[in-house]
């Protein structure tokens, strides 16, 4: 099954706030550049995920975008099916017309089987459960943030000198 692009921003999204210390707040377009996506992108997602109540989002100076306790608790699966609810798999899906076969068609009910049971294999997948800290920690670093797992005090780069 191929996700939506929607569905890939939005999982890349969850997946850098999860693996970011809790709390850490994020103006839209950090992420965007966090996760290598158009800021347009990311702003529907970021809103619709919002939405979703997985992340929440503070406007102004102090303001920013956090991962709330149940965007890291969700599934995967769950998520999916909120944000392809309406994604069709085959074209007669969602025009009926589209296809002669589709009186006593099996094959479309066969296919939301299969999407469920994809789901259903996700739903045993939480977001926190797919943070490595090798694949967020160089991101964190680039936008100037520590990266996950290192404690407070300076940050050391390779190559530099401390005193």
């Amino acid at each position: 099954m191929r996700l939506t692009a929607f569905s890939d921003i939005a999982l890349r999204v969850l997946l850098l706030m999860a693996g970011l210390p809790d709390g850490t707040r994020l103006s839209t377009q950090r992420i965007a550049e966090g996760v290598g996506a158009p800021y347009h992108h990311v702003a529907k997602t970021v809103a619709r995920l919002r939405g979703m109540g997985l992340l929440r989002s503070q406007r102004g100076r102090a303001g920013g975008v956090v991962l709330t306790d149940e965007g890291r608790a969700a599934s995967v699966g769950q998520v999916l099916r909120v944000l392809e609810a309406d994604t069709a798999i085959v074209e007669c899906e969602a025009d009926e017309t589209a296809c002669p076969l589709n009186h006593g068609c099996r094959l479309r009910s066969a296919l939301a089987g299969a999407r469920e049971a994809f789901y259903r294999e996700l739903d045993a997948v939480r977001i926190a459960d797919l943070v490595n800290p090798r694949q967020v920690g160089p991101i964190a670093v680039e936008l100037g943030l520590r990266p996950p797992g290192i404690r407070e005090g300076p940050v050391h780069h390779e190559g530099s000198v401390s005193s």
